[in-house]
């Protein structure tokens, strides 16, 4: 999803449980005691009961899940709070927003389209384009990528929307609001400083798959099973290694443009090797000692990352088949969550 061109260039639950994870995760343990097409039906019935089912609920609002036996209501996810799935981690408050300079203009143009493509709905944020025009959504964090240990986000496409060839994502790079690329590299986007969480048709699976990718640097993913057409609903955990197993080197004094054109940062800058994972929605795919050993799946997408002077932007994008969007398409993230230093 690199900037100025839209490709990327190649080289038992608890008594009290909070969030969607605990909707997942009671959703598929009754999958596991009944039929597929039952089990769908059954997590779809106890999805509209009421908080105020349930004593351990009051004073919350959301839906209410059923614990993991089957048997009774166990949980609540308050609209309000955004609980985090971990612990020692927090929710994003994903406040939508439209970075024409940064990521709007550079991949589409002036005809590319912000207002009006997106919705927010407790914490789902969906992009759904209105016409054929690329149509894109931002979220600031505020945060510097060497301090996010962990992320997690559940992502879908929604099934028979979007074409074969449509180039979506949901993305991040590093940026601060202001000043051009090319003339301030340490604080703007470059091509070893990005990371495709996942990404459609571009990467190794090509027309009509679905990726993790890196601009221009690491160990890209095709998502095994998955289609754009078909569509999917998949949980992506990413983290950052901290003690380096991929041999990252410390830092960088230059990044890259498009077409490959390095282009010197003017300083040293860190570098952070983070892993790519996914995984059935609602949970998050490792944490601690677990994502180490997904360090070493051959389906774990991997890069060494180049950590700027600016804060992550996490991005929403339908860049369309050569920038010919197909109306309808609609993607979306929800339950962002993020573990820091």
């Amino acid at each position: 999803m690199s900037l100025r061109t839209g490709r990327a260039m190649f080289l038992p639950i608890g008594l009290l449980c909070l969030g969607s994870t605990c909707r997942a995760s009671a959703q598929a343990a009754l999958g596991r005691f009944l039929a597929p097409s039952n089990a769908s039906l059954a997590s779809k019935t106890f999805a509209r009961k009421e908080c105020s089912e349930n004593p351990g609920c009051a004073g919350l609002g959301g839906d209410c899940c059923p614990a993991g036996t089957g048997m009774a209501l166990a949980c609540c996810w308050d609209a309000q709070t955004h609980p985090a799935a971990l612990p020692d981690s927090r929710a994003l408050a994903m406040v939508p927003s439209c970075d024409h300079l940064n990521v709007g203009f550079p991949n589409c143009g002036d005809a590319v389209k912000c207002e009006g493509e997106y919705s927010e709905s407790g914490s789902t944020r969906t992009l759904k384009a209105t016409s054929d025009h690329c149509a894109y959504v931002t979220f600031k964090t505020g945060l510097s990528l060497d301090q996010v240990l962990q992320l997690d986000a559940d992502t879908f496409i929604t099934p028979g929307t979007c074409s074969r060839q449509d180039n979506l994502a949901f993305w991040f790079f590093q940026t601060i609001g202001t000043g051009i690329a090319e003339e301030e590299p340490s604080s703007h986007w470059d091509a070893l400083s990005e990371v495709d969480l996942f990404e459609t048709y571009i990467g190794p699976g090509g027309v009509n798959s679905i990726n993790t990718n890196f601009a221009a640097t690491g160990l890209h993913m095709q998502w095994k099973n998955f289609t754009i057409v078909g569509g999917m609903r998949q949980h992506i955990t990413m983290w950052q290694d901290v003690e380096n197993a991929a041999g990252c080197p410390a830092t960088r004094q230059a990044g890259m443009l498009t077409g490959l054109t390095t282009i010197e940062y003017g300083t040293l800058l860190p570098v952070v090797s983070v892993f790519v994972a996914h995984c059935a929605p609602g949970a998050p795919c490792c944490t601690g000692d677990a994502c180490k050993q997904l360090q070493s799946d051959p389906n774990t997408a991997r890069a060494c990352i180049t950590v700027k002077d600016a804060p992550v932007l996490l991005s929403l994008s339908n860049w369309g088949a050569g920038h010919r969007v197909t109306p309808g398409c609609e993607i979306g993230v929800s339950d962002v969550v993020v573990r820091t230093k």
